[in-house]
């Protein structure tokens, strides 16, 4: 009995060693290498009240991806992130600022963040904004 279930245990190890090397094909290891050989984009992203006004913006800055529009997309109460927004970087320094509003209704927390689209020499970049709670 003790030594069926250890070399199942051994069987089941080995298995699960050698399955992945077996359904990963070639297209797909030298996907993930040229995916793995982009740099990320150069981002940077915050968000602040204007003032006491509870009133918000996200800006920042992607100097890696000017003149083009990004996403800015939001998730409330953890429930998945939602797209918000598209917001067009500036031409000279790939600045954006944008507005970013809480809902009305009270204890629901808003969280944001900035995604910026992959292209041939840079991958899929995302950076954190902030969240906002309503009371």
């Amino acid at each position: 009995m003790r030594m069926t279930r250890i070399i199942s245990a051994l069987v089941a190890l080995f298995m699960v060693a050698t399955v992945p090397f077996l359904a990963t094909g070639s297209a797909t290891a030298s996907e993930s290498a040229a995916s793995a050989a982009k740099a990320r984009h150069d981002l940077t992203v915050s968000g602040k009240e204007i003032g006491t006004s509870n009133r918000f913006i996200a800006k920042g800055k992607v100097t890696t991806y000017k003149n083009r529009k990004i996403i800015v997309q939001r998730k409330i109460n953890g429930k998945g992130w939602k797209f918000y927004k598209k917001v067009k970087t500036s031409a000279s320094k790939g600045a954006f600022r944008t507005k970013i509003t809480a809902g009305k209704r009270r204890g629901d927390k808003y969280c944001y963040r900035v995604t910026v689209p992959a292209t041939a020499r840079y991958k899929l970049t995302r950076g954190q904004v902030g969240c906002i709670t309503t009371f």
